[in-house]
């Protein structure tokens, strides 16, 4: 860390210190060892200001600012690192107790709850299935498990993959009477052979089925969808598994406050 020094009502002896190594300059052009004696500049110069210090934000809007990250990891790391100038240090939540997690369980009046907008859906790939998941997306991302389906069979063969194209088209219907279709689809490209992932997704659109990867590298975002296709002309989409599962054990431990959905 380095720290700005001087002598009371001497504002000629100003100097920015290093705390670890002691070097000191007063313009940043000429450099000082601890014993002031000159030395070559160091190669490179950190600091630390946070956006308390911006003319163009008020403290006011910075507790703003924070208290709209709450509940949101995503949020919450942006502010951390870019309003309070900090490294993000990434903790996986606690699994919640299972008897509270059975305690919020619901039964739908119909196949989708009324306040459900938007419908997306995972796909797993293994060697002897295929396993989907449909998610309903509400206000504030309020979500709702919609249907589950396992789809059995060699996941080379054009049957199995028939039927999975039946999941992928499968209507619901609302309370009201409206079909709602599933807009988007992250399909799992992994232990599989990916071009079969690939020529599905070229099949039904690009922007509706996505193919998909885990990251190698950890904390990566949720999702990092590319702006352009492949060289197999899909949008192979790298998944950030290890934030998705923090993100998600983070919002297990959010309890509702009374009907206000979480």
């Amino acid at each position: 860390a380095c720290v700005i020094r001087q002598q009371e009502l001497d504002f000629t002896d100003a100097r920015y210190i290093c705390e670890k190594t002691g070097i000191w300059t007063r313009d940043g052009i000429l450099w000082f060892s601890s014993s002031g004696e000159e030395i070559e500049p160091p190669d490179s110069v950190t600091f630390h200001i946070w956006t308390a210090y911006s003319p163009f934000t008020t403290w006011v809007q910075i507790v703003k600012d924070w208290m709209k990250t709450k509940g949101d990891t995503g949020k919450r790391k942006t502010f951390v690192n870019t309003t309070l100038g900090e490294t993000w240090e990434a903790k996986i939540g606690e699994r919640p107790d299972a008897e509270v997690m059975a305690e919020r369980k619901e039964h739908y009046s119909a196949p989708v709850p009324d306040r459900v907008a938007y419908l997306t859906a995972g796909i797993d790939s293994q060697l002897d299935r295929y396993e989907m998941r449909v998610w309903g997306w509400g206000p504030g991302e309020e979500s709702w498990l919609i249907d589950r389906q396992i789809i059995m069979g060699r996941h080379d063969d054009e049957q199995t993959l028939l039927r999975v194209d039946e999941a992928i088209n499968k209507t619901y219907i609302r309370r009201n009477g409206a079909e709602m279709s599933v807009s988007r689809i992250c399909w799992d490209t992994g232990g599989i052979d990916p071009t079969i992932v690939y020529e599905r997704s070229k099949k039904h659109g690009l922007f509706r089925v996505i193919p998909i990867k885990g990251a190698s590298v950890y904390g990566k975002p949720v999702a990092s969808m590319p702006r352009k296709r492949n060289k197999n002309g899909v949008y192979l989409t790298e998944i950030g598994t290890d934030t998705a599962k923090e993100q998600i054990y983070n919002r297990f431990t959010l309890t509702p406050e009374g009907d206000e959905p979480l």
